[in-house]
């Protein structure tokens, strides 16, 4: 299976410091849609077997600009953005003066965060339930190429576990970035790493 992981465009929540989790459901600003329209030319829609997205509305509808609404969407719950708990809607600098430990240098969220936002989610938990999608549709999908429209804190989650890393070790994934990975049959927690946070795909999905 070939895999194409995408970040959604910029959301109303992505310009103004807001956490945006799981159950938080900003559309795409304005910035972000012609964000989006743009890299959507570079896209080969005959190359592209399926189109999963988060429900949330700012990955679905990436998915539908990023396809020019020639692609069925198949959404799943389990693509949403890791939930932040009694964090989710909050300013993160009000969050960060309180509880700087949750926080790594560069500003991003860190794994001890779920020590203080009440039912919040953890990176390994984010990483369970979307590995468990992938172990049901990589069946029918070891010969296809698969792209996956979710959010930042997924993606960094997977590539984390992937790839042994902490999650501060993953840098932050930009909007509309994609991470293009290579799986062999039937075998989901072995992938091979082709790129990694890019502006565009260089390998599935692009055309040429």
């Amino acid at each position: 299976m070939d895999l194409l992981l995408v970040r959604h465009g910029v959301s109303e929540h992505n310009t103004s410091d807001v956490i945006s989790g799981g159950t938080s459901n900003p559309n795409l600003s304005q910035a972000g849609v012609k964000q989006v329209e743009e890299v959507s030319k570079l896209i080969d829609n005959s190359k592209l077997d399926r189109v999963y997205a988060s429900p949330l509305i700012r990955a679905k509808r990436t998915a539908q600009i990023l396809t020019d609404f020639q692609k069925e969407i198949i959404t799943d719950d389990r693509l949403r953005e890791m939930n932040f708990g009694s964090w989710d809607g909050q300013h993160a600098e009000e969050l960060k003066i309180k509880y700087p430990d949750a926080f790594d240098d560069l500003g991003t969220i860190n794994s001890k965060y779920a020590e203080y936002a009440e039912n919040g989610e953890t990176f390994s938990q984010v990483a369970d339930r979307v590995e468990e999608f992938l172990s049901e549709i990589q069946p029918d999908a070891n010969d296809k190429t698969i792209m996956i429209v979710c959010h930042g804190f997924v993606i960094r989650s997977l590539i984390a576990r992937w790839f042994k890393l902490k999650i501060e070790d993953v840098m932050t994934v930009r909007n509309v970035s994609f991470t293009e990975l290579h799986f062999e049959k039937n075998d989901i927690e072995r992938p091979r790493l082709m790129t990694f946070n890019r502006t565009e795909p260089l390998y599935y999905g692009i055309k040429r």
